[in-house]
């Protein structure tokens, strides 16, 4: 944007992100950070503003209501299937930061939410040890759209997927519009404006014609103008709503796609799976073909609660890859995706472990595996949940010889 003056007014003081780093530790990995994506932005751009700090303040605060459990008498009126009214943490075992780990993205933003978020849920009392942020890395598979991607094949895949025919039809239909809004947003941009390209399926081809924005940063910047009422008057809310829809529209059709939602996003679902995998095994051991139980000696405790800092497009290619049921609009900001892991227990033995999905507080149902009456399960098997991860997808070439043309196996992303 031009203005810059203006959007550095918009960002917190240099006291105030200290106050909400105090307490925390950023892990990198040796060899420094990742190379720089092209949403990271630059001078006041692509920074988390004040507004968006008391956001995940307030984000913070929220769930830390929601993860704890004061006991009071009229709880045992309660009837909920739920121990504890199914809050994580206990007056016995309260909500603690040793009982927390962080993973967050590379990106200032992301890095000062989550500190914003901690801020909101712990208080400075409660900071006995540094909170480490762990950044090793992330930047490669935290989110689906990578610079460079995880492999060269995932880009071809993107663009293969983004000719469809529909999507095709879809873009001549808004291409006019596009222009428009790029038009309109012209007078407002900065030089840098155009140098940037992120977003799945929207990598420039290298023509001399002049394009419009991708559909990603016409919305992001339609979104921030918007809610500082700077929106140019020739532009309408009903524009900013075509443009967000149509980027919702648009991702959640070429990631729902099971192939390429395994070559973007199967590592982070891995490791989300592996976490409560972990969490379920934690403290048994094998031993002489028998089960143990392992003392709290040999073992540290998994923590009970992890925070992963990301973006809308982590969250997306996150519903797309665990085959949730999908939001209308694209996340807004601030927007949290809570993975619970439930423990089912009968005569106090342990019957099945379920993993629920919510998207700020609306529980989400997983296509994949329909419940006894054939509808989307808003509970879902652990041991399912794994499988599903891991299993294996085709994409054929959509003519007459159904000729292979990309395969999913083994963690690997095979073009044929």
């Amino acid at each position: 944007m031009k203005d810059e003056k203006y959007w550095e007014t918009q960002l917190p003081e240099p006291h105030i992100l200290d106050g909400i780093a105090k307490g925390t530790q950023l892990i990198r990995p040796p060899d420094g950070g990742p190379k720089a994506h092209g949403a990271v932005g630059r001078g006041p751009f692509g920074q988390l503003t004040l507004m968006g700090l008391l956001q995940m303040v307030s984000l913070g605060e929220r769930l830390k209501e929601e993860l704890q459990h004061i006991h009071h008498h009229s709880d045992d009126e309660d009837d909920s299937q739920f121990i504890n009214k199914g809050r994580l943490f206990t007056k016995d075992k309260p909500l603690h930061p040793s009982r927390v780990k962080v993973m967050s993205t590379d990106f200032p933003r992301t890095i000062q939410s989550v500190q914003a978020l901690l801020t909101g849920m712990f208080t400075d009392e409660e900071h006995d040890a540094p909170i480490d942020i762990d950044l090793q890395h992330t930047n490669t598979y935290f989110i689906p759209d990578p610079q460079p991607r995880q492999s060269t094949e995932q880009l071809r895949l993107e663009s293969h997927l983004a000719q469809r025919p529909h999507l095709l039809e879809k873009e001549e239909e808004l291409k006019h519009l596009a222009y428009r809004v790029t038009n309109e947003l012209e007078e407002h941009l900065g030089e840098g404006a155009e140098g940037v390209s992120f977003g799945i399926g929207e990598e420039k081809e290298d023509t001399k014609e002049k394009q419009p924005l991708s559909w990603a940063q016409l919305a992001e910047l339609l979104v921030c103008l918007q809610s500082r009422d700077l929106l140019p008057s020739s532009l309408s809310k009903e524009d900013v709503k075509t443009v967000t829809n149509h980027v919702a529209w648009r991702w959640f059709e070429n990631l729902r796609h099971p192939v390429l939602a395994k070559a973007a996003m199967w590592r982070f679902a891995d490791r989300l799976v592996d976490s409560l995998e972990r969490k379920v095994n934690e403290g048994v051991t094998h031993h002489d073909n028998s089960m143990e139980t392992a003392t709290e000696d040999k073992f540290a405790e998994e923590p009970w609660l992890c925070l992963f800092s990301a973006h809308d497009s982590t969250l997306i290619g996150l519903l797309c890859i665990l085959q949730l049921e999908m939001p209308s609009v694209w996340p807004e900001y601030g927007s949290a995706l809570k993975v619970e892991l439930i423990q089912e227990e009968e005569d106090d033995k342990v019957v099945q472990h379920w993993v629920r999905f919510s998207l700020n507080g609306q529980v989400l149902r997983c296509l994949w595996l329909p419940d006894n009456d054939g509808k989307p399960s808003a509970l879902v098997p652990l041991e399912k949940l794994a499988d599903m991860i891991h299993d294996e997808h085709r994409l054929y070439e959509d003519d007459e010889e159904s000729e292979l043309k990309y395969s999913w196996r083994d963690g690997q992303l095979t073009e044929h």
